[in-house]
C-alpha cells in the first residue's frame, strides 16, 4: 500500500472510529451550505459512515433552514479537524435525503432519548420566539416521544472529493483526493 492509499484508509478509519469513540474530534463537524447566495455554516454530529458508497450522514430536523438550503443547492462542504493529529479534512459532495423508511425508523429507534427530544420542539429551528425556552416541547409531547419521528431526517453527503491537510512544523502536506467510483481514487499532491 502506497502513502496515498494509507492516507485514504486512515481517513475512512477515523471517520468510522468517530461513531463509537467518545470525544473523537471527527464526531462533531462543520457543514457549509448556501443561503440566498451567502455561505451558512453550522456544526452537526456525524451519524453514519458508508465507506463502500463514499458517503457519510448526519441527522437534522426536517423543518430547519439547512434542509431547504440543501434542497435548493445540494453542494456542500464538510470540515473536520483533529487537533491532536493536526489533520484537517475538507469534504466536498452533494447531499441527498434518506428515503428508505425502514432505515429512517431504525436510526430513530437507535437514537438516544436525549436526541429524540430535539425533534419534539414546538417550533422549527430558526423561528422567532418571545422567550428563550418557548420552543421547548410540552408534557403531552413527552408522553409520545415518537411523534418527533415526523421531524427527523437523515442527510447523506455523497462525497466527491476530500482535501486532506497535515500540519507539520517540518513542512505541511496537502493532497486532493477525487473519489471516482466505489474503490477508485485519484490523488493529487498540492501546495498547502
Amino acid at each position: 500500500m502506497n502513502k496515498e492509499e494509507k492516507i485514504i484508509e486512515s481517513i475512512w478509519d477515523e471517520l468510522e472510529l468517530s461513531l463509537t469513540e467518545s470525544g473523537h474530534p471527527f464526531h462533531i463537524f462543520s457543514i457549509s451550505s448556501i443561503n440566498n447566495g451567502q455561505p451558512d455554516a453550522r456544526n452537526v454530529v456525524l451519524r453514519g459512515v458508508e465507506r463502500k458508497k463514499n458517503m457519510i450522514n448526519f441527522h437534522t430536523d426536517s423543518r430547519s433552514k439547512k434542509v431547504s438550503q440543501l434542497e435548493e443547492q445540494a453542494d456542500i462542504c464538510a470540515l473536520f479537524y483533529d487537533k491532536k493529529k493536526k489533520v484537517q479534512l475538507r469534504v466536498y459532495g452533494k447531499t441527498s435525503y434518506e428515503k428508505d423508511i425502514q432505515k429512517i425508523e431504525n436510526k430513530w429507534q437507535n437514537s438516544k432519548r436525549m436526541s429524540k427530544l430535539c425533534y419534539l420542539n414546538k417550533y422549527p429551528p430558526g423561528q422567532n420566539i418571545s422567550n428563550p425556552k418557548d420552543y421547548l416541547y410540552d408534557d403531552i409531547a413527552l408522553e409520545n416521544i415518537d411523534k418527533g419521528l415526523s421531524n427527523f431526517s437523515i442527510v447523506n453527503i455523497n462525497i466527491k472529493s476530500i482535501d486532506w491537510l497535515f500540519l507539520n512544523h517540518k513542512g505541511h502536506e496537502r493532497m486532493l483526493i477525487e473519489l471516482k467510483k466505489k474503490d477508485s481514487y485519484e490523488y493529487n499532491w498540492i501546495a498547502p
